[in-house]
């Protein structure tokens, strides 16, 4: 088994369009990447919208899948990339977490820490049956959430969260229709908003800040 802290999400794959990301500042460079931190978003347009998969380093290069997530296996990770600049880019700093969605959260822990050797750190009661589970790949924390609505079956990718400086300032950029208002996270001193699904990403999306704080 792999040293947790060996393992890390280096990238993670997309589908849909380039155009729709574009609106929110993410702009892929020409061979699909869009670097946030140390992982990359790659975007393959003949896939249809949504989060379809992930890519581990320094993991065990037989495993295609944990608990139904299609997974790949590079030696190295991918460091620079040329991206096309334009009018608003979105400087997200890192991804702060990667949801799965899965009917079981024990199962699909016990997949990821057999594969990759990261440790289940906590689980947390969200209310009305939903439980969160929470590892972590290199930099990245990876939120396991199970619910009684969720059907049986696979583990799935569903959704992730980017940090950014300060989530205030791009929500007044982009405005009210494309990101929702920043409220409380759930973390302590944190402010969080959601872009809307009208702007067609295909992929829950949100962004993370520290409360700003005015020393005015």
């Amino acid at each position: 088994m792999p040293a947790s802290d060996a393992v890390r999400l280096s990238e993670l794959v997309i589908g849909g369009s380039r155009a729709n990301w574009a609106q929110v500042g993410i702009t892929f460079s020409e061979s699909g990447i869009y670097l946030i931190g140390d992982v990359a978003l790659r975007i393959d347009e003949r896939l249809p919208p949504g989060l379809h998969a992930w890519v581990l380093s320094n993991c065990d290069p037989i495993i295609s899948a944990i608990d139904g997530i299609p997974t790949s296996v590079v030696e190295h990770a991918l460091m620079t990339e040329t991206q096309h600049r334009q009018e608003f880019a979105l400087e997200a700093l890192s991804i702060d977490h990667v949801v799965v969605n899965t009917p079981d959260l024990e199962r699909t822990s016990r997949a990821l820490h057999d594969a990759t050797g990261s440790e289940l750190k906590r689980i947390r009661d969200a209310g009305n049956g939903m439980r969160q589970g929470f590892h972590r790949l290199g930099s990245v924390i990876v939120e396991i959430v199970s619910a009684p609505s969720m059907p049986a079956g696979d583990a799935a990718l569903w959704g992730f969260v980017l940090n950014v400086a300060d989530v205030n300032a791009v929500a007044a950029y982009l405005g009210p229709d494309v990101l929702s208002p920043p409220k409380p996270a759930v973390q302590k001193n944190r402010l969080i908003a959601t872009f809307r699904g009208s702007v067609g990403l295909g992929v829950p999306l949100a962004l993370m800040s520290d409360v700003v704080v005015d020393d005015a």
